[in-house]
């Protein structure tokens, strides 16, 4: 969506309030008036045109969604709750106030959460006062004001539906969405989402304190040249399997993910994270993250999977190898060896939500019989510039070489430079009874496959 007028490009510019949290107690006065706007539907329907033809180039499926979204009144249709929060769909500070709350949210984890007035004002506040300190704001006309306006309510309303989109997923399905929310949100925005917190008197800086609730990092392989740290941790495994799920990759286009999973005898499961199993602390691994650990129970062909930080408790059964839920294959299924070239295509952005930003990339592994492998990565990023007025593009590479061996569910990787890890490996499956798919494998919770 572009701002044609450099004012309202200016207007946008100002909205990062970096500056305006070190402001003596962050409390800003509100200015209504200079924000308010007469609003004119047709500027509105025009702009949502403009999402459904950008979106449909690249997602004809979200764009017949946005269609049927937009065929009816939005602004009738979200003003009561808006109301409920004191927050006005004529106002462009009001409007703004939706994005940066509710990519807030998203950025921090937060999902389905009942908005909270005062936090909500405390937002506005600042937001309204930021945007009355920049002389531009006095000369805009009421259509440049409802187009930032517009703008960002849609914008809001798309992180929202994203963050909805996800919310059964499991765990690292929601922290991608998470994380892609959070990158976007940095690159409009010049603020990181998550190093601030809300208050009643806006948006403040972290303490160490709180800043410690950062979603937790991801678990360390650990050094192949140390014994494993908890090999015990088989003795109970049932089985190990991967599911199926969706979320938005490059350009926020939406695509299939797969999450590999241990399933042990005691009716629990573990969503693999990076590490070998044999070095994970269970138990420590589970305070830090419940959403990666869950309960299973089969049902004669079909199983029943359970996060253990899932609200609601309820997930419908699949069976094996119905295009969900898939066994997965150790190393010894394609004789310890591997003999070809993986790669992982990943990235994120909203283009393909008519936005601006889109990042990629790309790691091709070439694995040797011999035991020798090699590493390639590209990547970029691009912000056109339509909403910060600067467009930006960015692109870099990458190759490394080195030693493999794998055995079990577990890969050992040796860098040139003398660096082992041991992590998590297994290989994909097809048709029913299951059958090995080595054109597909785990490093990690990470697929790669072989492209044709």
């Amino acid at each position: 969506m572009n701002f044609r007028d450099p004012v309202c490009a200016l207007a946008l510019h100002v909205l990062p309030i970096a500056g305006a949290l070190a402001w003596p107690g962050a409390t800003l006065a509100q200015a209504p008036s200079p924000t308010h706007f007469t609003r004119d539907p047709a500027l509105l329907a025009a702009k949502e045109q403009e999402l459904i033809a950008a979106t449909r180039a690249q997602n004809p499926a979200m764009a017949d969604a946005l269609q049927k979204a937009f065929s009816q009144d939005i602004i009738a249709q979200i003003a009561p709750q808006l109301r409920t929060v004191g927050l006005d769909p004529d106002d462009v500070a009001d409007m703004t106030t939706v994005y940066w709350v509710n990519a807030w949210e998203a950025a921090n984890g937060l999902v389905g959460r009942e908005p909270d007035r005062a936090l909500v004002q405390g937002a506005r506040r600042q937001i309204a006062g930021v945007l009355a300190k920049n002389p531009a704001l006095a000369k805009m006309t009421d259509a440049q004001k409802q187009d930032i306006a517009d703008t960002m309510i849609i914008q809001g309303l798309l992180v929202d539906a994203r963050m909805q989109a996800v919310a059964k997923q499991p765990a690292a399905q929601r922290k991608q969405m998470s994380d892609a929310i959070a990158g976007e949100a940095q690159q409009m925005l010049k603020t990181d989402l998550r190093a601030v917190t809300l208050t009643p008197q806006g948006f403040t800086p972290k303490t160490p304190a709180s800043a410690g609730n950062r979603p937790s990092a991801r678990t360390a392989p650990v050094p192949a040249g140390v014994a494993p740290l908890h090999p015990e941790n088989w003795k109970n495994v049932e089985g190990v399997y991967f599911r199926s799920a969706f979320t938005f990759g490059v350009g926020g286009m939406m695509v299939q993910e797969f999450e590999p999973l241990v399933l042990f005898r005691d009716g629990t499961y573990y969503a693999i994270d990076e590490a070998a199993l044999e070095d994970v602390d269970l138990a420590a691994e589970h305070a830090a993250k419940p959403g990666h650990f869950g309960k299973w129970q089969k049902t004669g062909a079909r199983y029943t999977l359970v996060d253990d930080d899932d609200k609601d408790g309820r997930s419908d059964p699949v069976a094996l190898q119905d295009g969900q839920f898939f066994k997965a294959f150790p190393a010894e299924a394609s004789g310890g060896k591997l003999a070809a070239t993986y790669s992982r295509v990943s990235g994120g952005g909203n283009t393909a939500l008519g936005g601006d930003v889109i990042v990629g990339g790309r790691t091709d592994l070439t694995f040797s019989p011999d035991g020798s492998f090699g590493r390639k990565g590209s990547g970029g990023g691009m912000n056109t510039g339509a909403t910060s007025g600067v467009g930006v593009s960015v692109h870099g590479s990458n190759a490394s070489a080195g030693r493999y061996q794998i055995k079990n569910y577990t890969i050992t990787m040796t860098q040139p430079d003398g660096r082992t890890e041991r992590k998590f490996f297994a290989f994909g499956s097809q048709k029913t009874p299951p059958a090995l798919d080595a054109d597909m494998m785990f490093l990690g919770d990470r697929v790669y496959v072989i492209l044709d």
